[in-house]
């Protein structure tokens, strides 16, 4: 018998409760994963809610010098056998954040916002609950790939790029502290360092050196277009919220950030 097993055994004839179980959707569909993936083709993973085990991943002073926590706790809530998280996008990856947050928390998470049209910091209490999935609805250049093509209005160069997932962000967080290393800790190329997380070929040119190459000197219509292409089709949740000024009672749409309170609310 496994401990999961012994736990829900005991969990359940001794105390008569079990921590709940739920479905998660996986906004990509799991359709841009490898065939040789646990993920190809999965639509929806299981979770367990968030018990007080999790709250000690949380806390561990080894895994937040690391900042592994977070991933540490989804792995742990993550039900579905034979899947590396490190392996699924980041879209995918939120969603299970997110839900796993709610599972342990609830749904109300207080942030500050500051108003696009006078910068007035609001208090707003997001419902967790209703932000929205945003499934795949481009289609790879072959199945099972993670690789979408873009033909840039300017150069009318044929962009083929991916979407993100947690190796990716490691590999760009190490690459921009080589850089600060030389350049100072000030220097922050955010524009060209997605970019070229981003892009896999450039008229099927593939060399990094290359696409470097390209992506600093390339048009910025052709830059903001790309990124924009990118954000509005990348699988993920819906990180956007009505909000009413307090101040100037401006109706705008804003970002929901993730910050300290999203994991260690203040209640």
């Amino acid at each position: 018998m496994s401990e999961n097993d012994h736990t829900k055994n005991v969990m359940l004839e001794d105390f008569d409760w079990v921590v709940p179980h739920e479905v998660v959707p996986l906004p990509s569909m799991g359709e841009i994963y490898s065939p040789d993936s646990k993920l190809y083709k999965t639509k929806q993973v299981q979770i367990k809610a968030m018990t007080a085990k999790e709250e000690d991943l949380l806390t561990s002073p080894a895994l937040l010098k690391q900042g592994k926590a977070i991933t540490e706790v989804i792995k742990s809530c993550l039900m579905t056998p034979g899947i590396d998280i490190d392996d699924m996008l980041i879209g995918d990856r939120n969603a299970l954040m997110i839900s796993i947050r709610i599972t342990g928390y609830g749904s109300n998470y207080p942030v500050n916002v500051k108003c696009n049209a006078c910068g007035h910091s609001n208090k707003l209490d997001v419902d967790l609950s209703s932000l929205p999935l945003k499934f795949l609805e481009i289609n790879p250049v072959s199945p099972g790939q993670n690789l979408f093509e873009y033909t840039l209005p300017v150069t009318k160069k044929k962009v083929c790029f991916k979407f993100l997932n947690a190796h990716d962000e490691k590999e760009k967080k190490q690459t921009l502290e080589n850089m600060q290393k030389h350049f100072g800790k000030d220097y922050e190329p955010t524009v060209t360092m997605l970019l070229e997380s981003l892009i896999v070929s450039v008229d099927g040119i593939t060399d990094k050196n290359k696409i470097k190459h390209f992506v600093m000197n390339m048009p910025a219509y052709d830059s903001r277009s790309l990124r924009n292409y990118i954000k509005e089709n990348e699988p993920g949740v819906d990180m956007n919220t009505e909000l009413t000024c307090e101040n100037c009672s401006t109706k705008s749409e804003v970002a929901v950030p993730v910050n300290a309170s999203f994991f260690w609310p203040d209640a």
